[in-house]
């Protein structure tokens, strides 16, 4: 009973996240936390888009061709659920960026993970584009497993640094690590703002070889 709990579980959480990610869109609220949002969502946008459009398509081409009344109610309300599910799931990569405070750098994954990291910790911030295996958004990689990578579209783009292990809490379980690695948009800039925030002499130096 056990793993069907945890996959229940798991299956409201991430339906309550889909919805509320929907509500915010309508309202225009991204949750930034009054800090400098870093985006990731244009790494999968097109994907998800293209499963709106075909849902979208689908649902009057099914309506048609169904020929009993009672299997059209049901295929119409599975095709709008499926279609506000796909809005929803776009909508929480667009309402849940990455931010960059005073205090910390908050790298998440829409509104299931949120890893903080305090810029007093961090060492080093680079670019480094790298491939994953797998569907895991969350991965512990590299030598002795001290990468902790947030995945958008099988990749991460830029890799931080920590001045020492950090335990991290997440619905996938607690992971130390020493580096966390994550997808921006606009990785450069992104490495830039990073910089200038932990170490403003760094971040001008950053700007001279970049």
């Amino acid at each position: 009973m056990r793993p069907i709990s945890r996959l229940a579980r798991s299956f409201v959480r991430l339906e309550t996240d889909i919805w509320v990610s929907l509500a915010r869109a309508v309202s225009r609220r991204p949750d930034t936390e009054g800090g400098t949002p870093i985006r990731y969502a244009g790494a999968e946008s097109a994907v998800i888009w293209a499963f709106i459009v075909v849902s979208a398509v689908e649902i009057p081409a099914v309506h048609l061709l169904i020929p009993w009344p009672a299997a059209r109610f049901v295929a119409l309300g599975l095709g709008v659920w499926g279609l506000l599910w796909m809005v929803g799931m776009l909508a929480a990569h667009h309402m849940y960026p990455h931010v960059l405070t005073d205090e910390l750098l908050r790298v998440r994954y829409l509104r299931r993970v949120a890893l903080d990291l305090p810029l007093a910790g961090i060492r080093a911030v680079r670019n480094d584009l790298r491939a994953y295996d797998g569907a895991k958004s969350l991965q512990l990689t590299g030598p002795g497993e001290t990468t902790l990578a947030v995945i958008v579209g099988s990749s991460t783009n830029i890799r931080v640094d920590l001045i020492e292990p950090q335990t991290f809490h997440t619905p996938h379980g607690d992971f130390t690590a020493s580096t966390v690695a994550f997808w921006a948009d606009d990785p450069k800039a992104a490495v830039a703002s990073i910089r200038a925030a932990f170490s403003p002499d760094s971040g001008l130096a950053s700007q001279k070889t970049d």
